[in-house]
């Protein structure tokens, strides 16, 4: 079958593109791109949408109508974070034919000097800053920024998270006469201002210097007077939220943030929004941030239940304090967990166990219950005796997955 629907690729800087790019495009009753690359094609009959015109609406178009030819004219490669990718969802793959070009990554890693086989790329377009932190470790990443998410930011990102060993490379203008390369040490960047087209390259050596846990000892965090989740309870803890590799965790109450810390280093594809309301826990907990390097964890200055409205909708919550308004919490929570999720509920008070299972029973819950009675040993007169700490139950509440019409039983 011929391809009704033509993604041509335009190498940076290019002022032509090749014959039979271009004969395709000239083929097609609808031409969609930016003005810069729409200028390559100036002889064009058929109607003109350009994308400042909103793409989307133009993909919608294509897709609405089965009998129209189109050409959409892209930079580097449609399929590399391209629109290229959103054709291929929304029509079938023999209507669409990809014409790749060389990117502007391909070209910052050759001005670079760099081979760019083993690296990860990432695209921060419309994407939460956050997205970077599953690549973070790799020696090589390769960044598509816009005005939001650019060298500065990204910046900020790195040091905050304890990535200041990085180098960053910015290449603004790839292809023009105005090309320029700028290389240096997260800190160089902070208040970076530039050409909006750049694309970022991150560069490190050695392995990947984080822990893995789970379990890492109290003395690995900072924090204070002991306010901390004991390892053994934080194991169980991570066992009992039944983490997804990517999505959004609610640490209530996070204290030090020790939660929050090692559920993103088991799953860096997490983001984990870790609320806590005092001072020197938001000092701990910023600390920890940089100390296990872990950017996908989103620090929260405030007091549950307000401080989290506007938060994405969690796949899970751990609830480590709530300042004595513990239903309150739940019911802020409950709403907005995704369904199949889990909230989970440390209790070292009998009371707080007495007030979660009232919430659970009022809620119609079945709740999970798990108590955690460990000891460890100390020396005594050269021997070792066991000192037991205070017993924790966890709580665990589901949420329900939601049922379809396919998974229902026939009546």
């Amino acid at each position: 079958m011929t391809p009704r629907v033509h993604v041509i690729g335009v190498p940076p800087g290019a002022t032509e593109i090749t014959a039979d790019a271009r004969e395709a495009a000239l083929g097609a009753r609808f031409l969609v791109g930016a003005a810069r690359h729409l200028a390559l094609v100036p002889d064009f009959g058929g109607e003109v949408w350009p994308v400042e015109a909103r793409v989307l609406a133009a993909v919608d178009r294509v897709a609405a109508d089965p009998a129209l030819t189109a050409a959409f004219l892209a930079s580097g490669d449609p399929g590399f974070f391209g629109i290229g990718a959103t054709l291929l969802r929304r029509l079938p793959r023999d209507q669409v034919r990809l014409w790749p070009a060389v990117t502007s990554l391909q070209l910052a890693f050759a001005r670079a000097g760099e081979a760019w086989s083993e690296a990860r790329f990432a695209s921060l377009h419309g994407r939460p800053l956050e997205a970077l932190a599953p690549l973070l470790g790799a020696s090589k990443i390769g960044l598509l920024t816009d005005e939001t998410h650019g060298p500065a930011a990204v910046a900020r990102l790195l040091l905050a998270s304890g990535w200041d060993d990085i180098e960053i490379v910015v290449a603004e203008d790839v292809g023009l006469p105005s090309e320029r390369i700028t290389r240096g040490a997260p800190a160089d960047f902070m208040e970076w201002t530039g050409s909006a087209l750049n694309v970022v390259l991150l560069l490190r050596s050695g392995p990947d210097p984080r822990p893995l846990g789970p379990g890492l000892r109290e003395e690995a965090f900072s924090h204070g007077r002991g306010l901390i989740t004991k390892a053994e309870v934080r194991t169980s803890v991570l066992a009992q939220l039944r983490l997804p590799r990517e999505g959004v965790l609610w640490d209530v109450g996070a204290g030090s943030g020790s939660v929050a810390v090692e559920a993103c280093l088991l799953a860096p594809g997490l983001r984990a929004y870790a609320v806590e309301k005092t001072a020197e826990g938001q000092g701990h907990l910023a600390e920890n941030r940089r100390r296990f390097r872990v950017a996908g964890l989103v620090p929260v200055a405030g007091e549950a239940p307000e401080a989290l409205a506007g938060l994405p909708s969690p796949d899970a919550v751990f609830v480590g304090g709530s300042g004595g308004r513990l239903a309150e919490v739940l019911d802020a929570c409950w709403p907005q967990l995704r369904p199949g999720g889990a909230m989970v509920v440390a209790a070292v008070l009998v009371e707080t166990l007495a007030e979660a299972l009232a919430w659970g029973r009022a809620a119609g819950i079945d709740p999970d219950l798990t108590e955690i009675r460990a000891a460890r040993s100390r020396a005594v007169a050269g021997k070792h005796l066991m000192d037991p700490q205070n017993p924790v139950t966890l709580i665990r509440l589901p949420k329900p997955a939601e049922v379809t019409e396919d998974s229902r039983d026939d009546p």
